[in-house]
């Protein structure tokens, strides 16, 4: 075991005209309406507000009325701008001045162009489903083509057969890190794919036939949004140029510099701990101060390299966890700031591992090559934990369930594997929805072709068109249930941890990420729609909130101690955070 606590660089990074020290200024409220062009009240409109120079910008939804409240702002100048998709984005610049309440109302005209606005989900109602054929390609292209990005980007354009073939072969050889993947089964149905787009985006193709999804509206449009601009890196202040606020603009990607914001966890003081997980190397670690916005970024050293972060977490007396990125184990005490690190020993997994949770016993669980390594924070001791069928499948999401169980998911083969520390022994479950018709989505060429690949690997994966590639679990800490999202399946899987038994809820999107609040309510950051959603396990009733900005998030963190629900963009560099209002809040302000 190997126990760091040297080569630790921290800094404060200068946010921009973020309000730091002195007396704060007396609050006013602005409120208003929002209207379309013909005069129709419109519900679910998303308006913003930033003050000039700020890195701190507030959002609040529209409710049945068309009225819109936002909580006290700070005295001073303000962009505002109000949008939904179908319309345009609508600005204004305006004055808050102390003591006095501002009304601004929006009128929003139609926008001529609506693809650059589609979420994922917005674009796959679209894509027929008339004939197997149709089906089958369809199911092809959201199991090889929209795990690691979603299809906003591609298909907002039109391509000839040649020009799809073209981005195809492309991406055969890319991967999020930039690294050569050889995606054996899009190389392999490389024309296939190339016809099937371009009869969807041809030149010349029809028109799709786009289903709006609806706005939110009732207790979707009670929150307030706080989104927080973290730079670029940390010995900088330059920001995201897109930033995802303008719906009109399009989908940001991750190559706009923004690279990469991935997991966001609330300390107990109330400020927000992330990690970032590629980009700039001199900011392994940041924090947010979540009253003024000023970040602080830390570094962590290995010798002459600059550790990256991947995933993080809270245990029960408020120390906060997180992994090296396929490294060594963090451990942050957030009341001095000192930090530590843990490596297993290299017989276990090779050292390293990611996708960190913490049981109720207070030890800490991370996704490793073959399986997971436990490590006991009194003892400093690691245990390590073998899949039961591993054959190089890409290991991830860990999590830990009420009894101490550790759980984590074998991504490129659809199972996820149950660990029991008192026995050792492991177990898998296959992630296989009722509703997936194999015969359906694939002809006896492909079943054959499939066969002859074997057991499918990050490095070469042979996604079938079936496949539901379960992402980074959850688990209720107080109850009987873990909870998997299903990303390309969009379903949440809740199994048993006694029977293991599973039982399936679908989700309109690809869910990600699954934390379980202290009320035993599911929550899930959709990955490629800009959403979170909480499912309500008594009603088996889903409730969407749509975000502020076009996020792409790979995680999602519920705040039990104050009931704010957290997401990190890892294509915006930026961190949102979800605040619910009462109508009685609301009416206050007014």
């Amino acid at each position: 075991m190997n126990v760091s606590r040297t080569g630790l660089l921290l800094f404060a990074l200068a946010a921009s005209a973020v309000f730091i020290g002195g007396a704060q200024t007396p609050k006013s409220s602005l409120t208003g309406t929002a209207n379309a062009a013909a005069g129709t009240v419109l519900e679910g409109v998303v308006i913003s507000a930033r003050a000039a120079g700020s890195n701190i910008t507030t959002s609040v939804l529209t409710d049945g009325r068309g009225d819109y409240v936002f909580p006290p702002l700070d005295s001073g100048r303000y962009e505002v701008w109000a949008q939904a998709t179908g319309y345009q984005t609508t600005r204004a610049s305006v004055a808050i001045e102390d003591g006095r309440q501002l009304h601004q109302p929006f009128t929003l005209n139609t926008i001529s162009d609506v693809t650059p606005q589609l979420s994922a989900s917005e674009w796959f109602s679209a894509m027929p489903e008339d004939t197997k054929e149709q089906r089958r390609m369809k199911a092809m292209f959201r199991t090889n083509c929209t795990a690691c990005h979603g299809p906003t980007h591609a298909l907002q354009n039109r391509f000839d057969e040649n020009g799809w073939r073209a981005i195809v072969m492309f991406m055969e050889r890319m991967t999020g890190t930039n690294g050569i993947n050889r995606h054996t089964t899009v190389a392999h149905y490389r024309d296939e794919l190339a016809r099937y787009l371009a009869s969807l985006r041809g030149p010349t193709s029809p028109p799709l036939k786009f289903k709006l999804q609806p706005r939110p509206a009732g207790e979707a449009a009670r929150v307030v949004f706080t989104e927080y601009d973290i730079p670029l890196a940390g010995a900088r202040s330059e920001r995201a140029w897109l930033d995802g606020s303008d719906w009109a603009i399009g989908w940001p990607t991750a190559s706009t510099g923004a690279r990469w914001i991935h997991d966001i966890v609330p300390a107990d003081d109330g400020n927000a701990w992330g990690t970032r997980d590629r980009g700039p190397s001199d900011m392994s670690l940041f924090k947010i101060d979540t009253k003024t916005g000023e970040v602080t970024g830390y570094v962590i050293r290995d010798g002459k390299g600059i550790r990256r972060s991947h995933s993080i977490t809270k245990d029960r007396s408020g120390i906060i966890w997180f992994d090296g990125g396929n490294g060594p184990l963090g451990r942050l005490d957030p009341r001095t700031e000192t930090i530590e690190m843990f490596a297993p020993p290299l017989n276990m997994g090779g050292g390293q591992l990611t996708t960190v949770d913490v049981d109720p016993q207070g030890k800490v669980w991370g996704a490793t090559n073959r399986g997971a390594n436990r490590f006991d924070p009194v003892t400093k001791t690691w245990m390590h934990f073998e899949s039961p069928t591993w054959s190089g499948n890409f290991v991830y999401g860990t999590a830990t369930d009420a009894e101490g169980n550790g759980w984590w998911t074998q991504y490129t083969a659809d199972k996820v594997v149950k660990a029991d520390p008192k026995t050792g022994k492991t177990y898998e479950v296959l992630m296989r929805p009722p509703w997936v018709n194999v015969d359906e989505l694939t002809n006896a060429t492909d079943r054959e072709w499939y066969q002859s690949m074997g057991v499918m690997t990050w490095g070469n994966i042979n996604t079938v068109p079936y496949g539901q590639q379960p992402r980074r679990m959850g688990a209720d800490k107080r109850g009987e249930y873990v909870w998997v999202p299903n990303n390309v399946g969009n379903n949440v899987a809740r199994i048993n941890i006694h029977t293991l038994e599973v039982k399936y809820y679908p989700v309109d999107g690809n869910p990600y990420f699954v934390t379980v609040d202290k009320n035993s309510n599911v929550w899930t950051n959709l990955f490629s729609d800009a959403k979170v959603a909480r499912l309500n396990p008594k009603t088996d009733q889903w409730t969407y909130y749509t975000l502020p900005s076009r996020c792409e998030s790979r995680n999602i963190s519920v705040d039990d101690i104050r009931g704010d629900v957290w997401v990190p963009c890892a294509n915006t560099s930026r961190v949102i955070r979800m605040r619910p209002r009462t109508t009685a809040d609301i009416e206050a302000l007014k």
